[in-house]
């Protein structure tokens, strides 16, 4: 099958690392994939093969290949793909629609949500222009979405040999597999160094991950990393360029804790089964505290009222625009000590989440059901 993902880059590198993923995913089921994309420069940051000066290019990926358009409102000779995924409503250009056919599946691929109301609005069909339907697919977290978007490759690897991995991709000594590890990927807030205060007080020598981030810029600019050098001397705090996006998930997934943005870094944050906090993108009318409040209630049924309790306030106190330092504190030390419980309840909502399948699958099945061809 013939796969068009159209994509435009809104986010840093959340939009575009979101259909790389899903597009690795289909490219490895033996499916052909074409991205059109605009802000090659971000691809290039999760995906070293991509030249951003190209308009055209065919790049490799264990031994397939994918073919690369950078965005433009036309491309001679373009023909349909039997699907075409229009990824977070970047509406593709007139010039692309017209040439569709009433055999293109066209799918509006949303942004991932917990909200109760998605499963009633997930692969409803939207009637187009000519006749056409665009699907909604709504990636989420039960059997009744989409699912989550992961690369089968990243199912659970071995924490001992992954921390043996990175510690040789990133230059650090292998003598520090044995600290606790804790990675940093988030926006700019003055709680990540309350966070960052509190886990150090409860493991000096911990190993903080620091990648070429705004969070790590955020750090820097405003004093607060030299600061926290000084008072907290035995930590490791490591910074490193952006690698490539499976070489993210490697990371994340030798970690002891995760601080991650976004919808790509927090599903696979998920997934490894440790503990996180998500700083979630900010929306309008605080719309993404509605968001995060849903995610909360499906994983915090995964464990008791009281670690429930911990876990809420940690994370939505965190993404709270102005909150109370002293609170903050309050809450990440009950986290910390509430530490293994939550470590539980993250391995179990892992394993949830992976017995929904993953976005591509859901996908697939999706076409085909709707093709009446075999999966």
């Amino acid at each position: 099958m013939n796969i068009d993902i159209f994509c435009r880059v809104i986010d840093n590198y959340g939009d575009i690392g979101v259909c790389w993923r899903l597009a690795k995913e289909l490219m490895l089921s033996e499916h052909s994939v074409t991205i059109i994309s605009d802000h090659l420069e971000v691809f290039a940051k999760i995906f070293h093969e991509v030249n951003p000066s190209k308009s055209f290019q065919i790049c490799c990926f264990k031994g397939k290949t994918v073919r690369l358009y950078k965005w433009q409102e036309q491309i001679e000779n373009y023909m349909p793909g039997d699907m075409v995924i229009e990824a977070f409503a970047c509406n593709i250009p007139e010039f692309f629609i017209d040439r569709f056919t009433d055999k293109t599946i066209w799918i509006n691929l949303e942004y991932l949500s917990a909200e109760d109301w998605i499963e009633g609005c997930h692969k409803l069909p939207s009637l187009q222009n000519r006749g056409l339907k665009k699907f909604f697919f709504f990636p989420g977290f039960t059997s009744k979405t989409g699912g989550i978007n992961f690369n089968s490759s990243t199912l659970r690897l071995d924490k001992k040999e992954l921390r043996s991995h990175v510690c040789r991709q990133l230059g650090l000594n292998l003598a520090l597999s044995d600290r606790f590890w804790f990675f940093i990927f988030c926006y700019e807030t003055p709680n990540i160094k309350t966070l960052i205060q509190c886990v150090l007080k409860h493991h000096p020598e911990t190993v903080l991950l620091l990648p070429e981030s705004r969070s790590t810029e955020y750090l820097k600019n405003t004093g607060s990393l030299s600061e926290l050098k000084n008072e907290f001397p035995d930590a490791v705090f490591h910074e490193y360029p952006m690698v490539e996006q499976s070489e993210f998930d490697k990371i994340l997934g030798s970690t002891d804790l995760n601080l991650v943005r976004g919808e790509d870094s927090i599903c696979q944050a998920m997934l490894y089964g440790i503990p996180f906090i998500w700083h979630i993108y900010e929306q309008d009318n605080n719309a993404h505290l509605d968001k995060l409040e849903a995610m909360l209630d499906k994983f915090c049924k995964f464990t008791t009222d009281e670690t429930a309790y911990v876990i809420r306030n940690s994370i939505i106190k965190f993404n709270e625009k102005i909150s109370s330092q002293d609170i903050l504190c309050a809450n990440f030390n009950e986290f910390m000590l509430e530490y293994d419980t939550i470590c539980e309840a993250a391995e179990k909502w892992s394993d949830y989440l992976y017995a929904n399948k993953n976005l591509s699958t859901n996908l697939l099945k999706f076409y085909y059901d709707l093709t009446e061809r075999k999966f």
